[in-house]
């Protein structure tokens, strides 16, 4: 279990010593229902969508969140090709490699470059461990040529840190649909059935793109245009320490722990060959939610994003300050790591304590999983 699902299960050993300790969440979570407040959430185009809508929107919008970040592989998809026995591991990493975050590296990196991942001051070492056997007749030139096109587009029309106009969004709301569906094959086994009949019966990327629903590509048009016009871009800018356009805002999906804990965005002063230059940078989760007010929800988000940075005990990644990108409101809410920390357990005199109780905890549950708390 990740440390996602582990907070997610209310009878769970890490669930219910967080209901214990944190004893100021729901004070703390009014911060978040404050940080939306007055704010019309972007709504779905569909009065009524299929269930699977949320979950669709939601993971497109966070692959073009990690994109506006960062110019990296989409580790987790090609992560799920794999799976689905449309690619190789030398053909994703060959993939991984022609990214602009991957493209300098030695040659021997390159050649793993999907468990190759970039933190704050150093390069993360996950392994290959990929079958390098043969994959579906046509399917690694179909992805191949999604994936080059999507490189190119991402370039041209929205690199790092920028926005693309309405038509420029549309194209690259259908690719972060599809590249969404292969990252849940991956995390969840299960392979759209959508995807599968153009992927098996020798469809073209105009297919694949042409997968989700004229309303659905509006919808993340407009969530683009969300962070805009409501001060998110500019926020997410300051926070990466207001690089030029088209230079990196940050790390996209940070590995806290391999295996157990990924975060979404790290944004902070990137320097191309000592990494965070400042030495400071901010943890963020994306969500995608209509509605903020449920402290208990919330209050789950806020022990998540606190827990992680607590995890990070090597400091790889320099996580000084927390916080939400409330993707429907286009508002971030953010704090200080020790403020959250004392906000959640209603007084600055346990952190330490707990911090370190938290950690021993994390060492059990990962200990369990055969996985390990990386402590420098």
């Amino acid at each position: 279990m990740s440390l996602t699902s582990e907070l997610a299960d209310p009878g769970g050993k890490l669930a219910r010593w967080c209901a214990r300790v944190f004893t100021g969440t729901s004070a703390a979570a009014r911060r978040v229902e404050e940080a939306a407040s007055g704010v019309r959430p972007v709504r779905p185009v569909l009065a009524r969508p299929p269930r699977q809508h949320w979950a669709e929107i939601g993971g497109a919008f966070g692959q073009r969140i990690a994109d506006l970040v960062q110019a990296a592989p989409p580790y987790y998809a090609l992560l799920g090709m794999v799976r689905a026995q449309w690619g190789n591991g030398p053909w994703a990493h060959a993939q991984a490699a022609a990214y602009p975050t991957h493209a300098g590296l030695p040659a021997e990196y390159r050649a793993r470059a999907v468990g190759i991942r970039p933190a704050a001051v150093t390069w993360l070492d996950l392994g290959d461990g990929m079958p390098d056997g043969p994959a579906l007749p046509g399917a690694q030139e179909l992805w191949g040529d999604l994936l080059e096109r999507a490189r190119r587009y991402q370039a041209r029309h929205a690199p790092p840190g920028v926005l693309g106009g309405p038509g420029a969004e549309a194209g690259l709301a259908r690719t972060n649909w599809v590249l969404s569906a292969c990252e849940d094959i991956y995390r969840s086994g299960r392979i759209d059935p959508r995807l599968a009949r153009v992927v098996d019966g020798g469809g073209t990327v105009a297919d694949l793109r042409a997968l989700p629903g004229d309303e659905q590509v509006r919808e993340l048009v407009e969530l683009a245009k969300r962070l805009h016009d409501n001060g998110a871009l500019w926020e997410l800018r300051r926070l990466a320490g207001a690089p030029p356009e088209g230079q990196q805002l940050g790390i996209a999906g940070p590995t806290i722990v391999p295996g157990w804990a990924d975060g979404d965005l790290l944004l902070g002063r990137i320097d191309p060959e000592n990494g965070i230059g400042d030495g400071t940078a901010t943890l963020l989760d994306v969500k995608t939610v209509l509605t903020v007010g449920d402290p208990e929800r919330a209050g789950r988000w806020l022990w998540q994003i606190l827990l992680y940075a607590w995890l990070d005990v090597a400091d790889l990644y320099r996580i000084r300050d927390v916080g939400l990108l409330l993707g429907r409101h286009g508002k971030l809410v953010c704090w200080p790591v020790d403020e959250l920390a004392a906000d959640l357990l209603g007084g600055a005199e346990l952190v330490d304590h707990r911090r370190d109780e938290f950690r021993d905890m994390a060492r059990g549950l990962l200990d369990s999983a055969g996985l390990s708390l990386a402590d420098g």
